[in-house]
């Protein structure tokens, strides 16, 4: 009965997707399988790390979900920094495209993809809600914007040699302190975080420090990638602190422009 159900076509497809691109020979499709219904250390450690990056590909989807859902309630993007919003697109791509120009496996990355898209929207929404005030983006400054994304999309695709690509993430944390720095100065000033989100700074959070542990185990110490996670880590406890510190006075100032509006 087992030896039928190790051979489905189901279980061998889901195996080698599991256990194929591990570098240890001592974690294969047929070695793994082979162990069960015990299964080994490795084994299972492996398959645990690559069901918790599906997990996390998953839930990413709803990454900036409060974010977008706070601007278009509030119909302001007040209390948010374009400039952290231009630097998380960066870091994220940066993120996603080195992953993806190494071979890496999706389950090790994929969040990053999908949050590149999204922080996108929160970008699109900025502008369109910034439109009427002092922080408007004018067309041309758009038009910057979008022309310089297109040439860095050329030069990580058409430029970088596998030697250089590491300089995607090497440059990454400073992106990252750049970005977050960026919107922890904007809320320090203000007193305030505006329509930042708590679930997404702690999604963000909890992602990072899960992805310390299943980098580890799917990519190996890649200090690159590593370190990006450490500052990650570490700006985002920062926000948090500053989102649970700043609820009385957002919820003052949310109500405050909900009533102007009225």
């Amino acid at each position: 009965m087992l030896d039928a159900i190790i051979n489905s076509p189901l279980i061998l497809s889901i195996a080698t997707w599991a256990w194929s691109s591990d570098p240890s020979p001592s974690v294969t499709p047929t070695t793994c399988l082979n162990s069960l219904p015990y299964l080994t250390s490795q084994c299972l450690s492996r398959l645990l790390a690559k069901g918790i990056g599906v997990g996390i590909i998953v839930l990413s989807c709803l990454n900036k979900a409060p974010v977008i859902t706070n601007l278009i309630k509030s119909q302001s993007a007040a209390g948010l920094s374009v400039t952290a919003a231009y630097g998380e697109v960066i870091m994220y791509s940066n993120a996603a495209f080195y992953n993806l120009l190494r071979g890496n496996p999706f389950t090790a990355y994929g969040e990053t993809l999908v949050v590149v898209f999204q922080t996108m929207v929160v970008v699109g929404l900025i502008w369109w809600f910034s439109r009427d005030g002092k922080d408007r983006v004018g067309v041309e400054k758009m038009g910057l914007v979008v022309g310089g994304y297109l040439v860095y999309l050329f030069v990580v695709f058409r430029v970088l040699t596998p030697d250089t690509q590491y300089i995607l993430m090497v440059y990454n944390p400073l992106v990252l302190i750049t970005s977050r720095g960026s919107q922890i100065i904007a809320n320090q000033k203000q007193k305030q975080t505006g329509a930042q989100s708590l679930a997404t700074t702690g999604m963000n959070l909890a992602g990072s420090l899960v992805r310390i542990a299943t980098t580890i185990k799917e990519v190996g110490f890649d200090w690159h990638i590593l370190r990006s996670y450490g500052v990650s880590v570490t700006l985002n406890v920062v926000l948090l602190m500053q989102i649970v510190g700043y609820r009385e006075n957002t919820e003052k100032f949310l109500q405050s422009l909900k009533a102007k509006k009225e």
